[in-house]
């Protein structure tokens, strides 16, 4: 899939504009100045569909062409305070941007395909295609804009040194985040799942760090999987960033294979309310948490790299205080462009620990504890299966000689 590229807001000129200067003192020169860049500004604050109008801001949300007019006389206001702007003027901006019909690219609000697609590294917020746009939903985040100083990234080595309790799983982490983030216009095949059967263990603080470095704004947090297995799943679906809290899933579920399409393809089913169903480019790196044994998970699967981070500084172990106190300082790290600049400038350099994939998990040669204790447990996970099947079908006993018909499918 191939788009041309649109301006957005900001690689609109900001033109000169003579601060208190009356409209009717302005030469032509001046006047025209002014209605080409206000024309340019409403081509690249909305798209029309149709008949409709929606917002960049809220695309779900139908807008009327007098709704539009209405907004943009308050966004002038807000976005050029000191231009002067007449009636004729506006009149002349809404008549190009939203009346005539022309070619003029980026002077007319552009017929939206009703697509959105999260391009990462693209600043761009509409993207052409046969004469109609998509919706690049990926905004870059603030500190990426920062000059990259030396500020050091000591607080994050220290949490993570902290929160992971063995050296090698943190070395295929962050080398999977490394891949992640130097490979944004792709996705991991595989999704790091955090483990703690304590609380206050870290994962929320975690998943907080790893938001930043892909930018609060493109990531997506959930508690369950739910609202991403849904029916109007397109916000999640075209984030770059999804953090899924205390998973829990069934063994051959719907949900749970789902999540399987959605670990490992790259086009997923999507749709916006009031819109149709569309199958688009998902490119969504997944990191999961929980506090519950995922006994669910099946034998051989390559799509988890599960991991348990149970130590001793969770909120009710022997060292809470100093591990509290290395969170708070990571809290206050984060606040930091500068400090996010460094520590993506240093993932970004890192060279990847040979043999390192992001498409493929050997479960052999990468399992870890958990994983090997997860698939080892195979009589407790068709315990914990045959209790689920129980539960469904409103039984809380049943006598052993019926065990072996229920496998066997008789009772269906």
């Amino acid at each position: 899939m191939s788009f041309s590229m649109q301006k957005t807001k900001s690689d609109i000129p900001q033109m000169k504009l003579i601060k208190g200067v009356k409209t009717n003192e302005q030469s032509d020169e001046e006047r025209q100045i002014t209605i080409d860049m206000l024309i340019r500004s409403v081509s690249s604050w909305y798209v029309r569909r149709d008949s409709k109008y929606y917002s960049l801001d809220n695309l779900s949300r139908k807008l009327s062409k007098d709704d539009v007019q209405r907004a943009c006389i308050y966004r002038f206001k807000e976005a050029y305070p000191d231009a002067a702007i007449d009636n004729d003027m506006v009149k002349e901006v809404f008549r190009t941007s939203i009346d005539a019909k022309h070619s003029m690219v980026g002077n007319s609000i552009p017929v939206w395909d009703s697509g959105q697609v999260c391009v990462a590294g693209n600043d761009d917020l509409i993207l052409w295609q046969n004469g109609s746009v998509a919706v690049n939903t990926w905004k870059r985040p603030a500190y990426r804009s920062v000059a990259t100083q030396d500020a050091g990234y000591e607080v994050a080595t220290e949490f993570l040194d902290a929160f992971f309790t063995r050296k090698e799983e943190l070395q295929k982490f962050l080398d999977w985040l490394a891949w992640c983030l130097q490979n944004e216009g792709d996705k991991p095949a595989w999704a790091p799942f955090f483990y703690s059967p304590t609380k206050g263990s870290g994962k929320s603080t975690l998943s907080k760090l790893v938001g930043r470095l892909f930018g609060e704004e493109n990531t997506v947090t959930l508690n369950g999987v739910e609202k991403l297995t849904s029916r109007f799943n397109a916000t999640v679906l075209t984030s770059k960033l999804v953090v899924l809290e205390e998973v829990s899933l069934k063994t051959e579920s719907p949900q749970s294979n789902a999540m399987k399409t959605f670990i490992t393809e790259k086009e997923a089913t999507v749709e916006l309310k009031g819109q149709e169903v569309e199958r688009v480019e998902q490119l969504c790196c997944f990191l999961l948490t929980t506090n519950h044994l995922p006994t669910w998970m099946e034998k051989d699967e390559r799509r988890y790299y599960l991991i348990d981070v149970d130590h001793d500084g969770h909120s009710s172990g022997p060292k809470s205080k100093e591990f509290a106190g290395i969170c708070a300082r990571l809290h206050h790290f984060l606040e930091d462009d500068n400090n996010i600049a460094s520590f993506y400038a240093a993932l970004m350099q890192r060279k990847l620990t040979k043999g390192f994939s992001a498409k493929t998990l050997n479960i052999t040669e990468d399992a870890t504890p958990l994983m090997e204790q997860i698939q080892g447990a195979s009589e407790g996970t068709v315990r914990c299966q045959m209790g689920e099947l129980l539960d469904e079908k409103g039984q809380f006993a049943i006598p052993e000689s019926d065990v072996v018909l229920i496998v066997t499918g008789v009772f269906g």
